[in-house]
């Protein structure tokens, strides 16, 4: 790609890679890192885009899903990227919000099940560009996407016996 083509992909795909790597790290400081390291290598040419085999975007997000697990690999903040495992404990509602607990259990989530539903409802993009985003079959991106929903589901149970006795997540009636 030529400086042009960079620039233009900057522009058009630099917050979804940033929010991508915010999310899969939770570190402001390691995302900004990894969206510099994308699209310098971008520009130097250590990454070559195919258009063949995919969307820019799903090239980008998934180079981005490499370096932030290499980082958390060499932080050790990752022991394990077991998919099977199971961390579907009800959360604590304590005076928390909707929106907080939701990205406190999104956090919760193995990271195979977490990168595909981050990709799936928050990036958009579809089965397919998924499994190849995260070099995975789109079967397998199914049953991660599905055991990553029934998780948040028994996580987030509590929310949904709240509001149906009418009190509201704040506590209040």
């Amino acid at each position: 790609m030529n400086q042009t083509e960079v620039e233009r992909a900057f522009t058009e795909h630099h917050q979804a890679v940033y929010r991508f790597a915010w999310r899969m790290s939770t570190s402001p400081e390691m995302a900004e890192d990894v969206t510099q390291d994308v699209f310098v290598g971008l520009l130097r040419g250590d990454l070559r885009f195919e258009p063949s085999r995919g969307t820019l975007r799903g090239f980008l997000l998934g180079v981005t899903r490499n370096l932030t697990l290499k980082r958390l690999r060499a932080e050790s903040r990752w022991a394990s990227l077991d998919e099977e495992q199971v961390v579907a404990r009800p959360l604590d509602l304590d005076g928390a919000r909707t929106g907080e607990l939701v990205g406190s259990a999104v956090r919760a989530l193995p990271p195979l099940q977490r990168d595909v539903l981050i990709l799936a409802e928050y990036e958009d993009l579809s089965l397919e560009e998924i499994a190849h985003t995260v070099e995975a079959t789109v079967g397998a991106v199914k049953a991660r996407l599905h055991r990553a929903r029934e998780n948040l589901r028994r996580m987030l149970a509590p929310l949904r016996a709240e509001s149906s006795q009418g009190v509201r997540i704040d506590g209040t009636a």
